[in-house]
Formats: C-alpha cells, sequence, structure tokens
C-alpha cells in the first residue's frame, strides 16, 4: 500500500486514457480519504471525506485530454511543486503537476473535524489556513500525518459537481435550450459512511 506523497510523487498522466485516469484518481482518492488527515498546529484534524479530480494536458503530443474549468490553466502560472496546496475561491486543491506536459490537482469538498463534517468546500481556506500563525510564530504548521488502511475499502464514484463541459478547444457546451451541459467524468470520489 503506497501512501498519498508517494502516489503524487509517482504519477504520470502522460499517454493515459480517460479511464486509465480515472484507475489513478481512485488509487490517490483512496490514500487521500482513508489513509491519513491534515494535523493543523498540534491543535486538530481534518479529515477529508470527499475530493475531485481535474486534469489538464498542456502538451497535444502527451495527451489530449483536458479541463478547461481549471483554475490555473492558461495564465502563465508556473507549474505547482507535487502536493502544494493552492487556496482558490472554490477552496484548496492538492496539486500533483508535471511542467510542460500537465496540470492535476485535486479539489477537497468535503471533510470533518471532529464530529462536524463540513460540505462547503470553500470553508477549508479557513480551517486549514486561517488559523496559522505566521508573523509572530514559527510559520504555519500544517501536516499530513499518514496512516495504513485497508485498500479494498470502496468510494462512491460520481461525476464532478457543477463543472461545466466543454469542447476540444475549450468552448463551453450548452443544449439546445441554451442550458449549461455538465461534465460527466467520473472524477468525485466520496468516502461511504
Amino acid at each position: 500500500m503506497k501512501n498519498l506523497s508517494t502516489l503524487l510523487s509517482e504519477f504520470d498522466g502522460r499517454r493515459l486514457s480517460e479511464e486509465q485516469l480515472t484507475d489513478k484518481f481512485e488509487e490517490i482518492a483512496k490514500a487521500a480519504i482513508y489513509g491519513g488527515h491534515f494535523c493543523v498546529n498540534d491543535d486538530f484534524c481534518i479529515h477529508i471525506h470527499e475530493v475531485e479530480f481535474y486534469f489538464h494536458s498542456e502538451n497535444e503530443s502527451e495527451s489530449t485530454i483536458h479541463d478547461w474549468a481549471m483554475y490555473h490553466i492558461g495564465r502563465n502560472l508556473d507549474y505547482f511543486p507535487i502536493g502544494s496546496l493552492h487556496p482558490h475561491r472554490s477552496g484548496i486543491d492538492v496539486t500533483f503537476e508535471r511542467e510542460g506536459s500537465y496540470r492535476a490537482s485535486f479539489l477537497i469538498r468535503k471533510y470533518q473535524i471532529g464530529k462536524d463534517v463540513i460540505t462547503t468546500p470553500s470553508y477549508l481556506r479557513e480551517d486549514l489556513i486561517g488559523y496559522t500563525g505566521c508573523i509572530l510564530d514559527d510559520g504555519p504548521r500544517i501536516s499530513w500525518r499518514s496512516n495504513d488502511y485497508d485498500e479494498s475499502l470502496v468510494l462512491l464514484k460520481s461525476p464532478r459537481i457543477h463543472v461545466r463541459a466543454y469542447d476540444a478547444i475549450g468552448n463551453p457546451l450548452s443544449d439546445e435550450h441554451k442550458m449549461k451541459v455538465c461534465d460527466l467524468r467520473p472524477w468525485r470520489f466520496s468516502k461511504t459512511e
């Protein structure tokens, strides 16, 4: 059984089909959901319950799989180091990108602190980062702590929430009634209760 940091480091999305990507994402999701948790300043823990994956090829010779809904594509941003936390308006992504090849991350959609399960992913910015000092302290103390888990545990797999579908060149799709078409790739993974 591999822990989350190993899976993110070893991930290589080049030349994979959507089905193969989905299988890799599920393996990473199990490690994120069942195989560890965040500790914040040694005061409390955050356990992940649900994640959504994003993958966008930036090299057509390696992959033609695009995810135009990603926040950090096409803006000449540096690639994030593997395992970086990327806060944005929808919450926090954990990144695992390969420079010159692709952008990849998972959004933490649902998480638990104590007995409370939080279903608003944007709250994670405050819960994870909002209570970490960096001016008067030694700096933020956010750590990932891995634990053993049963690899046979099952995750619920479904389409991502409110993610729009796009054509091959990044134009949003609409139906004949001008309604948004949703991306149906099953890249959301949830803990089964």
